[in-house]
């Protein structure tokens, strides 16, 4: 594949979609740049009232300079809030707080751009109060870079809200999943390890499961034991549990792999019942914690917990992303998701 070259605003904005996967809303983008060549895309919401500027920067500083290689960055602020002709520009303590930070770790900050709903501007304009000339998000659309990305079947979601399948178990679907957990109590260890071989070949051979492999599958999640060991063997890497959980090895992982421990997972759903539901959601939203998809991450918590509140793990996920915290491979252009695409 020939390397993406971007040269104009329009092209790294457009990048910026393409490598999260949709358009952020209410967020902060920045681009890590190795020399010429583009690192890793960092999102973090915009700051609430409650943030202080200066330490709002000094933590995306930090998140984003734990990729060593990099030697610039592109910033993007995608708000909800009016900034065209007549308005003072947003956010201007906080991008001056981001300029310093990154300065003070070695980083230039080569452009900062203001994302609308119909049209972009150059931040740093020559009147310090104002944003630059506007130009129409048509020109993002129309651009070269994201033809190419498009040709190549990249596609930007509006959103970051996963489509989470519909929960249409039927009574049979949900008596296979009950008789598969009544026969896993009576013999357990040999019960979990088939579900657990299943899992495997599943994932590993691909295939369409029949409803009675699913509701198997869906049985042994149950479990938390088999749930913590499949999350932890899915990428494929010969690491600690914990380290695998966080995403913290230098190893990248198998995205490949974890791709289609997605697709299993969300098949699961269509034959979950809410009773059965909060295991493979909360699963569905690691995944996407991995990727650094925070907030399509948080939507399945939110899920997973209204169908059981007390579901340990999943409280455990939202409060990881209340605090602001990205898994580790989402942090390293040679671990990221976006390098698998």
């Amino acid at each position: 594949m020939e390397p993406i070259r971007i040269s104009s605003p329009a092209d790294a904005i457009s990048d910026m979609g393409h490598s999260l996967g949709y358009w952020p809303q209410e967020s902060l983008v920045c681009v890590a740049l190795d020399g010429a060549a583009l690192g890793p895309t960092l999102r973090v919401n915009l700051p609430g009232k409650e943030d202080f500027a200066e330490s709002y920067a000094e933590r995306v500083a930090h998140y984003f300079g734990i990729d060593h290689d990099a030697t610039a960055v592109l910033i993007a602020l995608f708000p909800h809030q009016h900034w065209g002709k007549g308005h003072t520009k947003p956010f201007a303590p906080m991008i001056q707080g981001l300029k310093r930070q990154f300065s003070a770790t070695g980083l230039l900050v080569h452009h900062v751009w203001i994302v609308g709903p119909e049209s972009f501007a150059t931040y740093d304009g020559t009147n310090p109060a104002l944003c630059g000339k506007e130009t129409p998000l048509t020109a993002i659309e129309s651009s070269m870079l994201n033809a190419e990305l498009v040709y190549q079947g990249s596609l930007i979601e509006q959103n970051d809200t996963p489509a989470i399948p519909e929960l249409a178990a039927t009574h049979a679907d949900h008596n296979a999943v009950e008789a598969a957990l009544r026969d896993m109590s009576i013999n357990p260890a040999q019960s979990l390890g088939a579900a657990y071989r299943l899992w495997m070949e599943l994932i590993d051979h691909g295939g369409d499961p029949t409803h009675e492999q699913l509701a198997e599958v869906l049985a042994g999640l149950q479990h938390v034991g088999l749930r913590d060991q499949i999350l932890a063997d899915m990428p494929g890497i010969n690491e600690p549990m914990a380290a695998t959980l966080f995403g913290a090895t230098d190893e990248a992982p198998q995205w490949d792999r974890i791709d289609s421990s997605e697709r299993l997972l969300r098949q699961l759903l269509t034959i979950a019942a809410p009773t059965h539901a909060a295991a493979p959601l909360t699963m569905l939203g690691h995944i996407c914690w991995w990727k650094g998809r925070g907030t399509a991450a948080a939507n399945y918590m939110h899920v997973a917990l209204t169908f059981d509140p007390d579901y340990h793990l999943a409280r455990l996920l939202d409060q990881l992303l209340g605090a602001g915290v990205v898994s580790g491979w989402a942090q390293h252009k040679n671990t990221a998701y976006r390098n698998h695409q």
